[in-house]
């Protein structure tokens, strides 16, 4: 059995060369040390820019076979104000999610640390070569973390149905409601778990997710926003 140190620095290894690998089997207790690991490796890299939450509706839980989100960490690069985003890997997925700007939040402080508000697109990815992952699985790979797009920026509370389209094609619908249901239980569930939120914070999909690649063009569509951005 492979150590958590070894599987940590292969992900980082496949993360910096921008590579594959195999999936390997892992239970949920290794998992968190891998992703401990792994993720402190990217921040020492490339700086710490945000989190990520993931599996956050009953599609999303059933499809990786997971009880309940897990929560990834977003470097600075991932980061991405640009319409044109670069794509990293070779297999993306695009999500509509409700994105926060924060600093130093906790359940006391919220949402009076919240600095802005995005209506904005995440990008999960993975460095295994299929998507057919279990959940710890996902977890040690910093929870698929990839890009985020920040977006537009919002009024909370958001209650407006949006439409995801690719290449001019509608692939989803939804309004922002979650498995703790709404935005604000989700970002309180990943305080309790990490203690503060600072940086930018995806609080989970509720439109998606869809398989992406280059040259795709994404767009967001509400009521009040509308705006599209290139995949390159």
């Amino acid at each position: 059995m492979m150590s958590q140190e070894v599987f940590a620095r292969t992900l980082f290894k496949a993360y910096q060369e921008r590579s594959q690998l195999e999936p390997f089997e892992v239970d949920m207790a290794t998992a968190k040390k891998v992703f401990n690991v792994f993720s402190s490796m990217l921040v020492q890299s490339e700086g710490f820019g945000g989190y990520k939450i993931s599996l956050t509706t009953e599609e999303t839980l059933k499809r990786f076979g997971s009880t309940e989100p897990l929560y990834g960490i977003l470097t600075k690069p991932m980061i991405e104000l640009s319409e044109e985003i670069e794509l990293w890997f070779n297999n993306h997925m695009a999500e509509v999610e409700i994105v926060f700007n924060m600093d130093h939040c906790t359940p006391d402080t919220y949402p009076s640390c919240v600095k802005e508000v995005f209506l904005g697109i995440e990008l999960p990815a993975t460095r295994f070569n299929t998507w057919k992952l279990k959940a710890a699985q996902i977890l040690a790979d910093d929870s698929a973390a990839g890009r985020l797009y920040v977006g537009e920026k919002i009024e909370l509370p958001f209650e407006e149905e949006v439409e995801l389209y690719v290449n001019g094609n509608k692939v989803g619908k939804g309004k922002p409601t979650y498995i703790y249901g709404n935005v604000d239980n989700m970002v309180k569930w990943l305080m309790r778990r990490v203690g503060y939120l600072s940086g930018y914070v995806s609080s989970g999909v509720f439109v998606g997710p869809v398989n992406v690649k280059k040259g795709d063009k994404l767009r967001v569509k509400s009521q009040t926003k509308d705006y599209e951005v290139s995949l390159v």
